[in-house]
């Protein structure tokens, strides 16, 4: 049985930290360590890990605040398992999670797998899942959107982490200031194959915080101009014309999904109508019309559609 090294960084996210934690502790596969990353909270985070009491959890603690990115760096060069998988502090992995996505690292040309993920908005008590579409070799198909989604979802086999490490000790590009995930499964995907499991595995929690959102919106897009500029090279020449317009237009639509949490809807519309003006379709047309009716339509319509 190979051993998960499980990531997760916190900060100052005690209460929800322990279920975290405790999703980990009850997954069924059970050859696991746990590094909790504390980014120098200043809250009992410290007491629950001690009064958990469990030798499968390394606790490191930050002299200063350090972010979520270099955290994950810290914790895949401390890990000792010979597959690394990420989680938040206030998402939820269901029992199964692990069991069902080592079983594909079988095929050793996989490097990473992800899964159905169940996105929760609690400010609006709606919740609906993502549908993976991609495996395979998909580094086309991730220059042109990203298919694989957040940390949470991934399993990853550490031999490809370190294939393709930036410089010493860093694998998530800390130059980035969003997005580092996406980045980080485009480097994946050039060398590795992915796969996927089908079912529902996590709960994803989203929580209203404007001043937060607001600052990631302005991030997402000085990370976009990041990206296109780092992979400016594969773009081009691994790209149809088409790949490249939709492309652009999934940029379009990550951003105005980010705007709608706000309740930007001059942005959203913005970005929305810059997706219609790429490419006419009725979808599309839908999403910017409906826009206006603010977040909780909108995620009602996306519930309806999945």
């Amino acid at each position: 049985m190979k051993l998960i090294s499980v990531i997760i960084p916190t900060f100052n996210r005690v209460d929800l930290l322990k279920n975290a934690i405790n999703s980990v502790l009850t997954q069924t596969y059970s050859n696991i360590e746990i590094i909790v990353i504390d980014d120098n909270s200043n809250d009992n985070t410290e007491s629950l890990i001690k009064n958990l009491n469990d030798n499968r959890i390394n606790y490191i603690k930050n002299k200063e605040n350090l972010k979520a990115p270099l955290c994950r760096n810290i914790g895949i060069n401390i890990s000792r398992g010979e597959f690394i998988a990420f989680l938040d502090d206030d998402d939820i992995w269901y029992h199964n999670k692990l069991e069902e996505q080592i079983k594909l690292f079988d095929n050793s040309n996989v490097g990473l797998v992800y899964c159905v993920t169940d996105l929760f908005f609690e400010n609006y008590n709606l919740t609906y899942s993502t549908k993976p579409q991609k495996r395979g070799n998909i580094f086309n198909d991730i220059l042109v959107n990203n298919y694989i989604g957040a940390t949470p979802s991934v399993v990853v086999r550490k031999e490809a982490l370190k294939s393709l490490k930036i410089k010493k000790n860093e694998y998530f590009d800390t130059s980035f200031e969003a997005r580092q995930d996406y980045d980080l499964w485009i480097r994946i995907c050039k060398r590795w194959d992915v796969d996927f499991v089908s079912k529902s595995l996590l709960k994803q929690n989203y929580r209203k915080n404007l001043v937060r959102i607001s600052s990631d919106l302005n991030n997402h897009i000085n990370a976009h101009k990041k990206i296109n500029n780092k992979y400016k090279n594969d773009i081009i020449l691994n790209l149809s014309d088409h790949q490249i317009k939709e492309r652009l237009i999934n940029q379009d639509l990550f951003l105005a999904a980010q705007a709608i949490k706000i309740s930007n809807i001059k942005l959203a519309r913005k970005h929305y109508l810059n997706a219609l003006k790429r490419k006419k379709t009725l979808k599309l047309l839908l999403f910017y019309l409906s826009s206006i009716l603010g977040a909780k339509f909108m995620i009602k319509l996306r519930s309806y559609k999945k």
